[in-house]
């Protein structure tokens, strides 16, 4: 059975692998890579067309970004790093890294207006 997404798919580690298969079924994982992939191309939309972070239109997609990486995680903050350095891959295709470098840092942007406009640091350790 021929995997479209091998190319992403071969740079999780075991613990991401597992909770793919423990949270995803061939449909839902391919949705998902799918929203990611549309939500990727629209970073570099957004980024390319200089819409600003604190935009409403920018502010849109940085919510379906986090919902979606919320929904990737069944709300395990522990995941996030391990995504974060799955988002900077090291042997990616020179083409693929590029875009990912340009999108990676408008999503941060995007992130960084969005949780400053809610109050919250899902990045940050509680303390209680």
């Amino acid at each position: 059975m021929k995997n479209d997404f091998y190319w992403l798919i071969k740079h999780f580690d075991d613990q991401t692998l597992d909770h793919i298969r423990n949270h995803f079924d061939k449909d839902s994982g391919t949705a998902f890579v799918n929203t990611f992939m549309q939500l990727q191309n629209e970073a570099i939309r957004l980024q390319n067309a200089n819409i600003p972070a604190d935009s409403d239109e920018t502010q849109n997609f940085a919510k379906a970004y986090w919902d979606m990486i919320m929904d990737f995680t069944g709300g395990d903050m522990s995941m996030l790093p391990r995504l974060i350095e799955l988002g900077q891959f090291q042997n990616a295709d020179h083409k693929w890294k590029v875009a990912q470098d340009i999108a990676n840092g408008y999503v941060e942007q995007a992130l960084g207006v969005y949780f400053s406009r809610l109050g919250i640091d899902p990045f940050k350790e509680e303390t209680e």
